[in-house]
């Protein structure tokens, strides 16, 4: 009954924990699964034209967060709880596949730090929705990353 299941952020989270681990051999911490998350969220929703799972991100100090992923971490959980159904829903979406695969193979080796870099830098959406377009207003947190400033900015291949 794989047609019912709709994969979550946290879903997704544990793909690319999984595929990380077996394919590069990295263990990703909080900050690099929260932000591979979102490449991967972006990339989809430029490509695809619609949401890769149903959690937006949301503006954070440290960079966009999506809060399920966030709360549901643990640093010592093995990544390899994922259930053959849910794997078989990813599978049959080639653009997800091709998507996920191409960010961890180009980013899972990227430190949290250099991610963050990269999500904090100036015009990009997390950068806007936290300090508005100019930049140089008082940073409003929590507030949601509009969809449209990530298609826009993953069109654009960061």
């Amino acid at each position: 009954m794989s047609n019912n299941i709709i994969l979550t952020s946290v879903d997704y989270a544990n793909i690319i924990r999984s595929m990380a681990y077996r394919l590069h051999g990295v263990r990703l911490n909080k900050t690099q699964v929260n932000k591979l998350l979102y490449m991967c969220y972006g990339f989809y929703l430029a490509a695809a034209s619609n949401r890769l799972f149903e959690e937006q991100p949301h503006a954070w100090p440290y960079g966009p967060v999506f809060p399920s992923v966030y709360k549901s971490f643990d640093r010592y959980q093995p990544p390899f709880s994922i259930s053959e159904d849910k794997v078989n829903v990813f599978a049959a979406d080639q653009t997800a596949v091709h998507i996920v695969r191409s960010v961890i193979d180009n980013y899972c080796h990227v430190s949290a730090y250099d991610l963050s870099m990269w999500s904090h830098k100036p015009g990009g959406p997390w950068n806007i929705t936290a300090y508005g377009k100019g930049g140089d207003e008082k940073p409003v947190w929590n507030k949601i990353i509009d969809d449209s400033l990530i298609s826009d900015y993953f069109r654009r291949k960061p």
